[in-house]
């Protein structure tokens, strides 16, 4: 695995996007480009000419070039390039943010299934948590919702980005839509080739929205009423990261002692946030 290579594909992110006429989004933002580059090329040429040349509806060419339109998965993909993401390696700050982020909708929060806008529950560090962190090394301004309620969470998301980041995060592996409709959810695939460090920021992200300390032990654990396949692929997870045993119950994961030492955790006493929506 080359891990200098980047690790977000435009195919995929274009293909998050409504394609309208298309298909495939991918192939509108292929013809968008295929038009784009032919007028560069023939700054005389007017619609007309080139929707001859490439074959393409003049309609659809007018607003490209005469009405600086832009396919929606088009304008995503340049959005995504200019934040920095889509040329992001595993060793890049901007997809470890990423990554924090991805183990955030797992572990404390959501991605709308319409919109795909993100929203992330604060943990017990509230306006301190990693996850406003986490946004700001990813080039994002948020605001806060719910902070006077005390019946909901309060949460972070993005004032700006919150679309292209949201399916930058599904294009990552994070689910979409509520998490207890996924009969298969499964952990993002990246996780088996990444470097130790990223697989690091994940697991320590999710168990600092998830984990459940105590006061009279030091065994940390993780409630989980999800498919028993993911719990067991969340602890080898954990366990692969820590370099030491971690256990699989019915509705819970168990990081023993040793585990959690290994990790560095800290304790602390309050029941995190039900992440299950």
């Amino acid at each position: 695995m080359d891990w200098d290579e980047p690790v977000i594909d435009e195919r995929d992110l274009a293909r998050t996007y409504d394609g309208g006429a298309y298909a495939d989004s991918w192939a509108g933002v292929l013809d968008y480009r295929a038009v784009m580059r032919y007028a560069s090329q023939h700054p005389d040429k007017g619609s007309y000419a080139i929707s001859n040349a490439q074959d393409i509806p003049r309609g659809r060419v007018r607003g490209w070039v005469d009405d600086d339109g832009m396919p929606d998965a088009a304008r995503g993909i340049e959005t995504v390039r200019e934040l920095g993401w889509l040329d992001a390696t595993y060793r890049d700050d901007a997809f470890l943010a990423l990554n924090t982020l991805v183990a955030n909708v797992f572990s404390g929060g959501s991605i709308a299934t319409e919109t795909y806008t993100p929203s992330f529950a604060l943990n017990h560090r509230d306006h301190r948590s990693h996850v406003i962190d986490a946004l700001e090394m990813a080039g994002l301004e948020h605001e806060f919702y719910h902070e006077e309620s005390e019946e909901r969470a309060t949460e972070v998301r993005p004032t700006t980005g919150g679309t292209v980041l949201g399916r930058t995060l599904a294009v990552l592996g994070a689910p979409v839509g509520p998490k207890t409709e996924i009969g298969d959810l499964t952990l993002p695939s990246y996780l088996a080739e990444a470097p130790s460090e990223v697989c690091e920021f994940f697991v320590l992200a999710y168990l600092a929205n998830r984990a459940i300390h105590h006061r009279d032990k030091e065994t940390v654990q993780i409630q989980e009423e999800r498919p028993k396949s993911y719990r067991e692929e969340l602890a080898a997870l954990i366990e692969d990261t820590a370099n030491e045993s971690v256990t699989v119950g019915p509705k819970q994961v168990t990081i023993p002692v040793a585990a959690a030492r290994s990790l560095g955790l800290q304790p602390r006493y309050r029941k995190p946030v039900d992440a299950r929506e």
